[in-house]
């Protein structure tokens, strides 16, 4: 079927991220604030989910202006 969502996660994990995003998404986050909800998703992750990584994420901003890594 066709949803329309705002935000989604995928995998074994996202239940963990997506209750991250239900309490800490909003329509109207800047893009440093959006990015901060994704660190604190993996966060999350970090302290939950049998897999983690030590590495810091990576996470790139799609937008109308192109792709940008965030730091």
């Amino acid at each position: 079927s066709l949803q329309r969502l705002q935000y989604g996660a995928h995998g074994y994990a996202a239940n963990f991220a997506l209750s991250v995003l239900d309490q800490g998404y909003r329509s109207d986050l800047t893009r440093e604030e959006a990015a901060e909800l994704i660190r604190s998703c993996f966060r999350q992750l970090r302290t939950r989910y049998i897999i983690n990584s030590p590495q810091p994420p990576c996470i790139t901003c799609v937008d109308a202006h192109g792709c940008q890594l965030i730091q």
